[in-house]
């Protein structure tokens, strides 16, 4: 278990070659090797690149090495000594996100205390991060048999053992954090996936149902309660549940983890922490990340946008828009903060300054896709299609294969009611983009909706409807579109009572998540159409464009 890995140890092997000569300790900022103490059967470690590191992270970075340096020549170091020092430059790396250099470290850490249950868990942490999956469940083993108490540990064995598909494997781990905390909600989720993958649909519900309780902003846990309901027949619940579902999941509490980040404060490590929040979607934490970031850096710009980017999805619209302001007043050419900066003037209801923006950008920048594609978007909703097509078709020159820009090109043909080329392009699209369903989510709406008869067919329209039913969605937004679709499919079908159920469940989720008032009474018209017994007569409107 202590050994190197063959892949670990070539790739040790040629750059210690590549090294030759400069593989001193205290060399120059660039990639050597530091020599094990002898006779210990330990691996060389890489010396980290600190010319990349922001200048308080290069520092902490250095100094620890540097002590590591001299523990390592020291002869009379212990072993206990030895293994702290390796430990402790790999913490430091860990918590800058370089896992693979840090792998090394770790492993003679381990290697020369192996009854120490940080090095085995972090170890298994490492390898569950970024593989193989085998030897997280090697070390996270040996870890759980020092310290069986250890709940982070015990989830994230679980955790892995599901990776591997081994449910029966992961349900007692699951169920011994269970016997220490009955409040971890990442134990509780855990339990629930193991029985859910296991077909025992009752305990699955009421593990997620306990971890949903215990963690109710972690939108992750509605996705397998969902299966779990719908397996049980109950329909409604499931439907609810799918319309809440995301990214985030419950994490277990992990104290060493924690530790080791608070003892690493850097522009760099907040950026990442920062970044991580971001994508589970907790704006508030990101945005605190990267002030107290900016405060440690206050001339990076990219730190600046990433704030302005938290801030808005926290709901907080002033700040971020001071935030690319002041992007803008320093450094002008940031083509991304202008471009951020016409979202926000155009979601709040500012939609000419938008367009203007925009246009500033492209300006300066033309071959910029994603302003061109925006632009586009933006010109439909302010009643602008032919223009917008205009702009579509240059995104399309600069881009054949965008699929954002296929598709919206597509969805403004079918608003200047050319219905016969809408439909002709939403199929180039489904070939071209076979797994981007929205392709044939606006083809199940031109079916049901559309005025021209000959494009209208209720039949295909179900069809193409039930089939996105069937595929798990990504988010809210497209769950709560599919159920729009399928309500106007439905409608077409002459099914009316049934369009108005669906239509109301739509329209009261939409309600519930604060969808734009422009949303709640497109919904809210097409519900009272089928109440009356009448389909649908417009496929989309101009603010459902991607």
């Amino acid at each position: 278990m202590t050994g190197p890995r063959p892949a670990a140890a070539a790739l040790a092997a040629l750059l210690s070659a590549g090294c030759a000569g400069s593989a001193g300790p205290t060399g120059g900022d660039g990639p050597a090797m530091l020599p094990p103490p002898e006779r210990l059967g330990l691996e060389q470690v890489i010396r980290p690149d600190f010319s990349a590191m922001g200048e308080s992270a290069a520092r902490q970075m250095r100094e620890r090495y540097e002590a590591l340096a001299r523990t390592a020549g020291d002869g009379s170091a212990t072993a206990a000594e030895l293994a702290a020092a390796y430990g402790g430059m790999g913490d430091l790396l860990l918590a800058a996100r370089e896992l693979e250099t840090a792998e090394a470290y770790y492993r003679n850490a381990q290697a020369l205390a192996p009854g120490e249950w940080r090095w085995a868990h972090l170890l298994g942490h490492l390898y569950r991060n970024q593989g193989p999956l085998d030897d997280a469940v090697t070390f996270l083993e040996h870890a759980a048999g020092i310290a069986p108490r250890a709940v982070a540990t015990l989830v994230r064995l679980g955790e892995v053992y599901l990776a591997l598909g081994r449910p029966e494997t992961a349900a007692p781990r699951f169920e011994q954090a269970l016997a220490v905390d009955r409040g971890s909600a990442a134990a509780w989720y855990g339990a629930g996936r193991a029985a859910l993958a296991r077909r025992d649909d009752e305990a699955a519900v009421n593990a997620l149902e306990e971890a949903l309780a215990l963690a109710p902003e972690a939108s992750g846990i509605h996705y397998p309660l969902a299966m779990a309901y719908r397996r049980l027949g109950d329909t409604e619940r499931a439907r609810a549940h799918l319309a809440q579902q995301g990214e985030i999941e419950p994490r277990p509490d992990d104290p060493v983890l924690r530790e080791i980040e608070q003892r690493f404060e850097s522009a760099l490590l907040l950026d990442f922490r920062g970044g991580e929040a971001l994508a589970a979607g907790n704006w508030a934490a990101a945005a605190d990340f990267f002030d107290r970031a900016l405060a440690l850096d206050p001339d990076r710009a990219n730190l600046r946008h990433r704030l302005g980017t938290a801030l808005w999805r926290m709901g907080d619209a002033r700040g971020a828009e001071a935030a690319f302001e002041r992007i803008i007043e320093v450094t002008p050419e940031y083509s991304e903060a202008h471009f951020n900066l016409a979202m926000i003037l155009a979601q709040t209801d500012r939609l000419g300054a938008a367009i203007e923006r925009l246009r500033t950008v492209l300006a300066r920048k033309p071959g910029y896709l994603g302003a061109r594609v925006a632009l586009a978007r933006l010109l439909a909703v302010d009643g602008r299609p032919e223009e917008a097509q205009a702009e579509y078709a240059a995104a399309l020159a600069l881009a054949p294969l965008d699929a954002v820009a296929t598709l919206g090109a597509a969805m403004t043909l079918g608003l200047l009611e050319r219905y016969a080329d809408a439909e002709a392009r939403l199929q180039e699209g489904q070939r071209a983009f076979p797994d981007d369903r929205r392709f044939t989510r606006a083809l199940a709406r031109l079916r049901a909706a559309a005025p021209d008869g000959g494009i209208r067919d209720a039949r295909q329209a179900l069809a193409l409807a039930e089939s996105l039913l069937e595929q798990r969605q990504d988010s809210r937004d497209e769950t709560l579109a599919v159920g729009e679709t399928y309500a106007m499919a439905l409608a077409a079908a002459g099914q009316y009572a049934a369009a108005a159920a669906v239509q109301q469940d739509v329209r009261s989720t939409a309600v519930q998540a604060g969808s734009a008032e422009a949303v709640v009474r497109r919904l809210a018209d097409n519900l009272r159409r089928y109440e009356r017994g009448e389909p649908a007569v417009q496929p989309w409107a101009a603010d459902e464009l991607p």
